[in-house]
């Protein structure tokens, strides 16, 4: 019995271990890398302070005290830094800023990453939270399951579990999303509103797509349709709609 026992919890191991390598495998094969502009934008300047060091990507405002602190998830299989010039912008207003790193890029690895972040960063006692696409959701499940740790949640570009409704969660809710031409949200978005509050902010970006939320060269994303509206004009756009929703959140109870 025991011997059975012994090979069985072998062969868990072994089957959990080639579970990571295909899972990594698989992501690697659709790896979004950072561009040429969130590269340029990882460097530190007299109004903006970069920290990466592997666990956390910082943007912390040199000019002013933090208005807010930020957590940020990022997408399935995208480097964190892909989405540096639109986090940078955001610190540049006023917000201090933590992109957390994701166990082989999967956020649903590690939902509760945000706390890890607001432990390392005490001196910030406010807190909202942002995600794209899986980190989205993974931020939404935090928000579930830790409703008074923040002030808000943004979601861009996908929303909550199904199992993690988050139609009574009394703070500020934003969707910023991508949208067809005449601003109407992809389908999936339209049949799962039921999961936001009724009070929600949708914000859509006609003409924009998925993976213009940050700065990107190659990715295994499928697009809904070709964008008519240039990535510049998708991120100022984000930006916009993001700062209006920390705003809010800023005075949320």
């Amino acid at each position: 019995m025991r011997r059975a026992l012994k090979y069985f919890g072998v062969g868990v191991v072994v089957l959990a271990a080639l579970g990571w390598v295909a899972l990594w495998a698989w992501g690697n094969s659709r790896h979004a890398d950072p561009g040429p502009a969130a590269l340029a934008a990882l460097s530190s300047d007299s109004t903006v302070t970069v920290v990466e060091d592997g666990q956390f990507l910082v943007f912390r405002p040199t000019l002013q005290e933090p208005r807010l602190g930020v957590v940020f998830y990022p997408g399935a299989s995208s480097d964190l830094r892909g989405y540096a010039p639109v986090l940078r912008r955001l610190a540049a207003a006023g917000y201090f800023v933590v992109g957390v790193s994701m166990p082989l890029e999967f956020a649903f690895l590690a939902p509760d990453r945000a706390a890890d972040a607001q432990a390392a960063y005490r001196q910030v006692s406010r807190w909202a939270i942002i995600g794209h696409s899986l980190g989205g959701a993974m931020a939404a499940s935090f928000v579930h399951r830790h409703p008074e740790d923040v002030q808000g949640l943004i979601i861009w570009d996908s929303y909550p579990p199904p199992n993690e409704s988050l139609a009574e969660f009394p703070r500020p809710v934003w969707h910023i999303h991508r949208a067809t031409p005449d601003g109407a949200p992809p389908a999936a978005f339209a049949a799962n509103r039921h999961l936001f509050p009724s009070a929600s902010r949708w914000v859509p970006i006609p003409g924009g797509i998925h993976m213009y939320f940050g700065d990107f060269v190659g990715g295994g994303y499928v697009e809904d349709w070709e964008p008519s509206i240039t990535r510049g004009e998708h991120q100022d756009r984000a930006v916009t709609a993001t700062l209006e929703a920390l705003r809010e959140m800023e005075s949320a109870g």
